[in-house]
């Protein structure tokens, strides 16, 4: 029985770190950027190649988590104000 329970304990404790490793990636630097532009959002390019973000208050760009699902659905992805290069 201590035995199934130790297997049980290490199987849980390798599949909360795989998971935690696996979450960490940045899935929206790899994914299209948008800016909102009052009234829509538009496609800006690609990060350092068509735009940047200095520092300051609020979201620079923003992403489409599940384009497939959820089509309009926007989240914030850089922090910043955006200006084109």
């Amino acid at each position: 029985m201590n035995k199934v329970k130790v297997a049980f304990i290490a199987f849980a404790i390798f599949a909360g770190v795989g998971g935690a490793f696996g979450t960490t990636c940045v899935q929206c630097e790899n994914s299209p950027q948008y800016i909102w532009t009052g009234a829509g959002y538009m496609r800006v390019g690609l990060y350092g190649e068509d735009w940047d973000c200095f520092v300051a208050g609020g979201i620079c760009t923003y992403w489409i988590p599940d384009p497939i699902g959820q089509p309009n659905v926007y989240a914030p992805c850089h922090e910043g104000s955006w200006f084109p290069l």
